[in-house]
């Protein structure tokens, strides 16, 4: 009877365990609003901001163009990119109670802060932060709130979302160098630093198209091909630079590059905006040996300002010399 009784006990006792650790399973499950922290009409989106300790970045949309912090074009594909994941992000669990508050401090302290302007007015804001100590996961908390949640986004094996709310603003900017059609071509101007007598001015003329004038005393040219100048206006309709260099890269190629630039672009648009590029070799860098130029890329200076890498595939149709436009060269 004694032994009955005994497994009895064990019985209930191995169902309260067990209903127990059902209890505790279920509720480590989210039972709010999975997408409290997604916009999903992405299309009524204003203004995002992103901001960091050390960056804050403004994203707006004004007149159908995204601008970053009021001065640069954004890159379309980057700004689709994170409409996307702005609209797709979705609760996947409640923080731990053993890091909660921990998570929280560094929430507020040390994460990221994300506002979404809709064209109802009200900002959308979110703080966001990236445990690589616990747990390998991003955290989401609305501000003003004390309640972290474990985000995800359906489909997507990244843990760190946090990474895709990138804060500088260069990652942002549109990568075009030019992207312009004929019409809107006022002049070309290039100077070849190898060979200067192959440089030439194009000029477009209201009264009789295009004319072609040599670089260094701006003589016209006769026997000029209209077929080769339009072929020549239309590789300026999308051209676009690989990345910018970092301060470092700058420094270590202005140490290699002292000679001058081996061209120089000029091209004024049909509302006198110059865009201006010199272009220089780019010198791979090697450890412990003489860096060495690259075949396939080069460094462009635009406007004297933004210091970028690009293909030379890229580059390469619009840096032609005068030659390009005359019937001799049409017949060969």
């Amino acid at each position: 009877m004694k032994k009955k009784y005994g497994l009895y006990f064990l019985f209930i006792l191995f169902l309260a365990v067990s209903i127990i650790m059902v209890h505790n399973k279920r509720s480590e499950r989210f039972k709010g609003d999975e997408n409290q922290f997604a916009v999903k009409d992405t299309g009524r989106i204003n203004l995002i901001e992103i901001r960091s300790p050390e960056n804050t970045v403004t994203l707006e949309r004004m007149q159908g163009n995204w601008i970053i912090n009021g001065l640069y074009s954004a890159g379309d594909k980057k700004i689709a990119g994170l409409l996307t994941v702005i609209s797709r992000l979705q609760v996947s669990a409640p923080v731990a109670g053993s890091i909660r508050y921990e998570i929280i401090a560094k929430l507020e302290n040390e994460g990221k802060r994300l506002m979404v302007v809709t064209d109802r007015g009200n900002p959308h804001v979110i703080l966001m932060y990236h445990d690589t100590i616990h747990s390998d996961a991003t955290y989401m908390m609305l501000e003003n709130s004390d309640l972290p949640l474990r985000i995800g986004i359906p489909g997507f094996p990244e843990r760190n979302l946090a990474r895709l709310f990138v804060d500088e603003i260069n990652y942002w900017r549109d990568n075009s160098i030019f992207r312009l059609r004929e019409d809107e071509i006022k002049s070309v101007s290039l100077y070849d630093g190898f060979q200067p007598d192959k440089s030439f001015h194009l000029v477009k003329n209201e009264d009789s198209g295009y004319r072609l004038y040599t670089y260094s005393d701006s003589a016209e040219i006769p026997g000029i091909v209209m077929e080769q100048v339009s072929q020549y206006l239309s590789y300026f309709s999308s051209v676009s630079f690989e990345r910018y260099l970092s301060d470092d890269e700058k420094m270590s190629q202005d140490d290699l590059n002292k000679d001058k630039p081996a061209n120089i672009i000029i091209l004024t648009d049909s509302r006198n905006r110059v865009i201006k590029v010199k272009t220089f070799l780019w010198y791979i860098p090697r450890q412990d040996a003489t860096p060495e130029p690259d075949m396939n890329r080069l460094i462009a200076v635009i406007n004297d300002t933004d210091v970028v890498i690009v293909k030379y595939a890229e580059l390469d149709p619009v840096i032609k010399d005068i030659g390009y436009f005359l019937e001799q060269e049409k017949n060969r």
